[in-house]
């Protein structure tokens, strides 16, 4: 496993308007009530929290900019119950016994939905702040992904785009299919997440080739048609649907399912959904994830080892098929020792 310490920053982390570049993350994680995770974060952060429902907290003004923490289902957050009850003059303010009610309905669902911290799009010098987060989940012994076989847990990294020229994402597509293997080699994703879960299915083997033939150069119109006739879902391990909103809405909207499109925000950022969230797992840190994904970036932003790459995996791809991932992932594992030097490294 190539070492990892602090958070990498890519070389030039700035958009096309010379701006710096944000990321926002999501935390899933399970055992834990949501009003006691709001209140250890801002005890923690500071800030103003305030109670939208008892499945939903936001904290203004943290030290680690605005957050939210919500029970991660609809079903739950949607709180429809309180428009019909209200009308019958029942109160939900927070101590009321209604209240207490959904507490106690958070409470139950805390074994089996998982809490979710979102961060609002952070610089890359608060990025280590969230190390703090990590350190609060933990003291609350909240539950990872590695605690159970239902605990599907997900760590989601929202990286902005460069911008939205379609020759930019197609290189960031590229670079991500030509690591993905590795990258779920090299953190050991979690069993249950790949193979019994929907969240983060792999891209098929046709969009693997028509993305990485040499020769694909698309418009805009036709990198969004090729992307939906393959990938008309979000659950992809990295999900380019709020980009291609963003940019199309119609477009996508028309292709993806009903019970998806009330999911879909366009947004010019990646949805990286591929990490496991080991809140509890010793040596577990968000670095850890994000230095993998420094590799998507620096292989995007450099034609010579996207290209040199593109090319091993098409001599590759043409070997026996059962030896292909496992012969492929030691290729990348090498070149990314050989051809990238990491921050901090000698010569």
């Amino acid at each position: 496993m190539i070492s990892m310490t602090d958070f990498r920053k890519p070389g030039d982390f700035t958009n096309s308007e010379n701006k710096p570049r944000r990321a926002g993350f999501e935390l899933e994680f399970g055992n834990v009530y949501v009003k006691e995770t709001a209140r250890a974060l801002q005890n923690a952060l500071g800030g103003k929290i305030t109670e939208t429902n008892p499945f939903v907290f936001k904290i203004e003004n943290s030290s680690l900019g605005n957050l939210t923490v919500k029970r991660d289902a609809a079903l739950l957050n949607s709180v429809k119950h309180r428009e019909t009850l209200s009308k019958i003059s029942i109160d939900f303010d927070p101590g009321t016994f209604a209240s207490e009610i959904e507490e106690g309905v958070d409470r139950l669902s805390s074994f089996l939905i998982p809490c979710e911290i979102v961060t609002e799009p952070l610089l890359f010098e608060d990025f280590s702040k969230l190390d703090e987060v990590v350190k609060i989940l933990n003291q609350l012994k909240a539950k990872g992904t590695q605690d159970s076989i239902i605990n599907a847990f997900g760590l989601h990294i929202n990286s902005s785009v460069p911008d939205l020229d379609v020759k930019t994402l197609v290189k960031y597509m590229q670079s991500f299919l030509l690591i993905v293997d590795w990258i779920i080699m090299d953190s050991g994703i979690d069993f249950t997440r790949r193979f019994f879960t929907s969240y983060i299915d792999p891209f098929p083997e046709p969009y693997f080739k028509k993305l990485l033939d040499p020769a694909y150069d698309p418009d805009i119109e036709t990198f969004i048609d090729d992307y939906l006739e393959f990938n008309p879902t979000r659950n992809r391990s990295l999900d380019m649907l709020p980009i291609l909103c963003e940019i199309d809405h119609d477009r996508v909207w028309a292709a993806v399912n009903k019970e998806e499109r009330t999911l879909l925000s366009a947004r010019p950022a990646f949805h990286y959904r591929l990490p496991d969230c080991r809140l509890g797992h010793q040596g577990w840190r968000i670095a850890n994830e994000w230095n993998r994904w420094w590799y998507v970036e620096i292989i995007a932003s450099d034609d010579r080892l996207r290209t040199e790459l593109i090319e091993r995996w098409n001599e590759n791809r043409r070997l026996f098929f059962m030896t292909r991932k496992t012969q492929w992932t030691d290729i990348v594992k090498n070149f990314l020792t050989d051809h990238i030097k990491t921050p901090g490294q000698r010569s």
